[in-house]
């Protein structure tokens, strides 16, 4: 049998596949958008569409979601309760008032069964800052990261205006971003919620209040390994992951715990050795493993990585991505201190 492994880039650092898009153009509106909450007569409050000759799309449309019927929050998804690794951006209107509970955002993975979600809000009331965060167990926020105005690129807006809101989430890793900037900190990890629709947030518990929104963009993000003449499953694992000193890398039908790289005879022409090249967030590569596949259908093949570059010295925190030699993006993998 001939042994062949595609290693498939679905989405990751470099590529991302759009999923789905909302413009508003012409007042209309491209996706089917649903209220989260809903009373008994099931009314509750969903995307609408406005004319606003100040949106950041140039057309002079934006959606808007409100919490005029479902009290002090507003909350309206779409997409798929499949979703899994994604990202979501748009552009929003922040309101800044002295007035207190604006919350203006996204939301991603919300989870129907559990109403579990995670949120990304701006809340530039006199608290001044962005807010991440998870709303869990009946409806319980919980947050995750706050980013005072001294973190935030270019501080909290001096009036209400439009900035770009970003979640992307990747197995149970968080990134948040403002002005196409990540935020410090990120990932945040975080496992409450695993796959679900994306949407659009509104909060203010005092008064009745909207979230504008434009240009939503949502796209899928992470890897796969796809498998073509193989009649056992591959896998591809990083664990732990996060690490601390030290994480097993394996490629094989199971996941492999030791720090080895199990040896083989080739058995065709086809080529079965793969580098495996560890960049950090500046592009700069640290590490450079090569793995022989020939054996991938009996056993996983496996090595590890201490946390090192290719001198020994000490890799700093933060997130590190596996690149195989077809430039492919693997696996996104987290060094903590």
């Amino acid at each position: 049998m001939k042994y062949f492994i595609a290693l498939m880039l679905i989405c990751g650092l470099l590529f991302s596949q759009v999923l789905y898009e909302e413009y508003f153009t012409d007042g209309t509106m491209q996706l089917d958008w649903g209220p989260w909450f809903t009373d008994s007569l099931g009314i509750g409050d969903s995307m609408g569409v406005i004319n606003d000759p100040t949106t950041p799309g140039g057309d002079s449309w934006a959606g808007r979601i409100s919490n005029e019927y479902m009290g002090a929050a507003g909350l309206t998804y779409a997409g798929a309760s499949s979703l899994v690794d994604y990202s979501i951006e748009a552009w929003v209107y922040t309101l800044v008032t002295t007035a207190a509970g604006p919350y203006n955002g996204i939301a991603i993975r919300m989870n129907p069964s559990t109403r579990y979600l995670y949120r990304l809000v701006s809340d530039f009331d006199n608290s001044a800052r962005l807010r991440l965060g998870l709303i869990g167990y009946q409806g319980y926020p919980v947050v995750l990261r706050d980013w005072a105005s001294s973190e935030i690129p270019g501080g909290v807006p001096s009036s209400s205006s439009w900035h770009k809101l970003k979640l992307k989430v990747v197995a149970d890793s968080i990134w948040a971003y403002y002005d196409e900037q990540m935020l410090p900190g990120c990932p945040i990890i975080n496992d409450s919620v695993s796959s679900g629709y994306f949407g659009m947030y509104v909060f203010n518990m005092s008064d009745t209040t909207s979230t504008k929104c434009d240009n939503v963009i949502v796209q899928a993000e992470g890897t796969s390994i796809v498998e073509h003449d193989i009649d056992r499953e591959a896998t591809f694992s990083v664990a732990p992951n996060p690490f601390r000193y030290k994480t097993v890398i394996s490629f094989g039908k199971a996941q492999n715990t030791q720090c080895s790289v199990p040896g083989g005879r080739e058995s065709s022409s086809f080529r079965r050795d793969r580098e495996l090249k560890i960049y950090d967030a500046t592009g700069r590569l640290v590490r450079n493993y090569s793995i022989n596949l020939s054996n991938l259908n009996e056993s996983a093949m496996s090595v590890c990585w201490d946390g090192t570059d290719a001198a020994g010295n000490a890799a700093a925190p933060g997130v590190y991505f596996i690149v195989d030699d077809y430039g492919n993006t693997l696996r996104n993998v987290v060094k903590l201190h």
